[in-house]
């Protein structure tokens, strides 16, 4: 039995929001469809594989106030309101020490499963919300461009990994830092929801023959060449579907995560390593860091999420023997200003600090910490470490990729790494 393209139509409409069909469809000057090279060699994504986890910060978390420099007497002068006393501080280095929200890091701290790179930056910084993402998302803050620096992971270090799950996205909107033109990472947001989506009182053959509809309408063979990425997107998206229901039973609850957003997306992660997904990359995003006012409790409560969220994610693949394989990189587009507004917030500011943790890490403070004293002519921070170093490193000594090709030329190894 087949099924009528407007059948196929109106019956499974629903069907496109959830396959996540990331990515552009490109061609090229003349026409021709750009088709991933499968001939390109590239590392794998096994069950035994490195795994990074990437949560993007989004709004620019007030770095300030997260890594506190209680030893710098400005920082005092500055902040009337906002400034933590001393002995809330979760010490770390006689000179700064973790917002009080952070209990589960400070223990990966001690633990010495946590680094924090001080004063993470690029030069000529830039205040945009949408810019300076973009800048970080791009791995280029000198020009725009399309592609992402993780797309171009996937392409110079994974070209030959046919793996529909080599990188996913979690949570509701696809990320630019994935943009390729051969790259597909499927945005999921929770596993069950992951699915063609079907009447559940609809016998079993009527799946069968969406199902064959769906890859006949994206099979290259009948679209011809100007087609064959949109076939190939097609494709990639139900492959990426049946190994993720294949997946799913292989997870063994054992950890109870918070009930946030966050927090359910870093289980998503843990249910697909669980189940031998072979992922290289996953990320996620936590939003809510733009405190132009009202700062002290939101920021508190933003982290706080994060931290007991990673903090049951970190347990869960401890319970699955998965912890020393999995590295989490945490990041926002920008920092705060030094001095607090007059709306009980701060304002966009330049450099912040940048967590690493995980079992493969080789904890402690790097970088040193920006002066609240000497700022640039607008008053911020001056940033210390590159943030391309820290991209850098992670492609190069963790997930043992072809850094040079991601990021397009070489940066400064930093030590973070075991």
């Amino acid at each position: 039995m087949k099924m009528s393209r407007r059948e196929f139509i109106v019956r499974g409409s629903a069907l496109f929001a959830t396959l996540g069909l990331g990515g552009p469809l490109l061609f090229s000057p003349s026409g021709e469809a750009q088709v991933q090279d499968e001939s390109k060699e590239g590392g794998g994504g096994t069950a035994e594989s490195t795994v990074l986890v990437v949560i993007q910060l989004s709004g620019g978390n007030d770095g300030i106030n997260t890594l506190i420099p209680y030893g710098q007497g400005v920082y005092y002068d500055s902040r009337s309101t906002l400034a933590l006393k001393e002995s809330e501080v979760l010490h770390l280095d006689g000179k700064s020490g973790l917002h009080p929200s952070l209990q589960g890091l400070h223990r990966m701290y001690e633990a010495g499963k946590l680094a924090i790179v001080q004063g993470v930056g690029y030069p000529n910084p830039d205040r945009s919300h949408f810019r300076s993402m973009d800048i970080w998302q791009t791995a280029e803050p000198d020009k725009f461009i399309k592609e992402g620096w993780l797309g171009r992971y996937v392409e110079s270090s994974l070209g030959g990994n046919r793996n529909p799950l080599k990188a996913i996205q979690i949570g509701n909107i696809a990320n630019k830092a994935f943009e390729s033109a051969t790259v597909n990472a499927p945005v999921i947001q929770s596993i069950e929801s992951y699915q063609l989506l079907l009447d559940p009182k609809a016998p079993k053959i009527e799946f069968n023959r969406l199902a064959q509809s769906f890859l006949d309408m994206y099979d290259p063979k009948r679209q011809g060449v100007h087609l064959q990425v949109a076939c190939r997107r097609g494709a990639e998206a139900y492959e990426s579907v049946v190994a993720i229901q294949e997946l799913a039973s292989a997870y063994k609850h054992k950890v109870e995560y918070p009930k946030t957003a966050i927090a359910k997306d870093l289980k998503v992660a843990a249910q697909l390593l669980a189940g031998g997904s072979g992922t290289r990359v996953f990320y996620t995003q936590l939003g809510g860091f733009d405190d132009h006012a009202d700062e002290k409790e939101q920021h508190a409560k933003l982290l706080q999420e994060l931290d007991e969220a990673v903090t049951a994610f970190y347990s869960d693949l401890e319970e699955q023997g998965l912890a020393g394989k999995v590295v989490t990189l945490a990041f926002s587009e920008f920092g705060r200003r030094v001095k607090e507004n007059g709306s009980g917030g701060t304002d966009h500011g330049t450099a912040g600090p940048v967590f690493v943790m995980g079992g493969g890490v080789k904890g402690g403070m790097y970088g040193v910490y920006p002066s609240l004293e000497r700022l640039d002519a607008h008053g911020d921070l001056k940033h210390e470490v590159d943030f391309r170093s820290v991209y850098y490193t992670l492609v190069d000594r963790w997930l043992q990729g072809d850094a040079k090709s991601t990021l397009g030329k070489s940066y400064e190894t930093l030590g973070f790494l075991a």
